[in-house]
């Protein structure tokens, strides 16, 4: 039923036009009532209208989300802040993200370019930005529905964030270790795209069309790469996750990853239980009262190829309660080393990672150089390889699960210097080196 006010605002209308049609020439007897019969019976009858203004519709809100929109594109009427969810970098240092309603900006800084490599995120259903700032800037909608990744140190991410079902190819199957992605790599749903020396097939590439390929970041020709599949078409990123000098900077490369999927809230949820574990070990171990020192690798075609002293993994030595023996040289990177001033240092080592393989025995170690039995941590029965979780195809753990998984890596290298610490955890990267007589492993 109409209110008393819209009612009294329809009756004196309606009863002027009935009074200018009696002036019309209608004698005076058949001039009709004032009132019209149709009028609102709600008017009120106690005295004369008054003007009274209606106020104006109530707009719809628009829609402000809640969540990151993980599936599809926004919708037309979505408004505000699109990232509700979002991620910040407090380990990893080559990667930047700065948040816009709309868009994100994200930045990698590969260690050989000397400008770091600009991505702009466009939530799909809404404009990009103008060019401005990002001229040159490679604009990627989100999030993507298929990916295609010929790096495998980001394949525990999707697993993470269950969404290997965006996963449309890889680089070479025969090195994934990824369980959910291994499953489906042998089953041909997720096809290679790259040979064995890592090379990828760009006509393939090409027609496959996927929203996202994301490369590694090795060496001085990343530019050049990530060019030719740009202008073949093919949107490119980069992953520069091996340039982390901690391994929790390498872990939150997670976070990367999720950018392009809007699957922050979960990336977050993730490292934060990855990054909590970790200093519950890192704790146990700085607790120690001896500290053994550590020796890495074997040589190689007469190099003894070592990490710097500023290198993740002597990082992680010193996390794990542990000295590493060339802590004191400042490198990020390799040293590469004669093997006499190799063995001159590390004579006395307690442990001895990275050495051998959990398949050989101390005897193969030792054929490789008789002078290896001189070092104090092979006459204990000290050495530990870190193929204890590898395929047929040569996929290592070490190299992909582990990366995202920092804990359970830090677990291990505690476990190995400092059982007493953790006497019920079961080494899962790592496995002593067998003797002769097949003690170990």
């Amino acid at each position: 039923m109409p209110s008393p006010v819209f009612a009294r605002l329809l009756v004196a209308p309606v009863s002027l036009i009935l009074l200018l049609v009696a002036c019309g020439g209608q004698p005076d007897s058949a001039a009709p009532p004032a009132t019209p019969s149709a009028a609102p019976t709600a008017a009120d009858s106690t005295g004369p209208a008054t003007a009274t203004a209606t106020a104006a519709p109530t707009a719809t809100p628009a829609t402000t989300a809640t969540a990151n929109l993980t599936d599809g594109c926004a919708a037309d009427d979505a408004a505000g802040d699109l990232f509700p969810d979002k991620v910040t970098f407090d380990e990893a240092t080559g990667v930047t993200v700065t948040y816009s309603d709309t868009y994100k900006v994200v930045e990698v800084a590969p260690p050989s370019l000397a400008e770091p490599l600009r991505y702009v995120l466009v939530q799909c259903g809404t404009a990009p930005p103008a060019e401005g700032e990002h001229a040159g800037a490679q604009m990627i909608e989100v999030p993507v529905e298929e990916i295609v990744t010929l790096t495998t140190t980001n394949l525990p991410h999707l697993d993470a964030l269950d969404a290997v079902d965006r996963l449309v190819g890889v680089g070479t199957g025969a090195f994934v270790s990824t369980p959910s992605v291994a499953e489906r790599v042998a089953t041909g749903d997720i096809p290679d795209f790259a040979d064995e020396a890592g090379q990828p097939d760009l006509e393939r590439l090409v027609a496959a069309e996927p929203d996202l390929l994301v490369t590694d970041a090795f060496g001085d020709t990343v530019l050049d790469d990530v060019r030719r599949t740009i202008d073949a078409g093919v949107p490119t990123v980069v992953n520069a996750d091996f340039d982390e000098r901690t391994l929790l900077g390498r872990a939150e490369w997670l976070k990367y990853t999720a950018l392009f999927l809007n699957a922050e809230a979960a990336a977050n949820a993730t490292y934060e239980d990855v990054a909590a574990s970790y200093a519950e070990t890192a704790a146990l171990a700085a607790a120690a009262t001896e500290r053994p020192s550590v020796l890495l690798n074997t040589p190689f075609e007469g190099t003894w190829f070592v990490p710097g002293g500023a290198s993740f993994q002597a990082d992680a030595i010193a996390d794990a309660g542990g000295d590493y023996v060339f802590a004191d040289d400042d490198a990020t990177g390799s040293l590469a080393l004669d093997i006499e001033a190799v063995l001159d240092r590390a004579a006395q080592a307690d442990i001895w990672l990275q050495a051998g393989s959990v398949n050989g025995t101390l005897d193969d170690l030792a054929a490789m150089d008789q002078r290896f039995t001189a070092i104090e941590a092979f006459a204990d029965g000290e050495v530990y390889a870190y193929d204890a979780l590898t395929t047929e195809g040569g996929g290592n753990a070490v190299f992909e699960e582990a990366y995202t998984r920092a804990d359970l890596y830090l677990a291990d290298l505690t476990a190995m210097l400092h059982p007493e610490l953790l006497p019920d955890h079961d080494l899962r990267y790592f496995g002593r080196v067998p003797s002769a007589d097949g003690e170990g492993g």
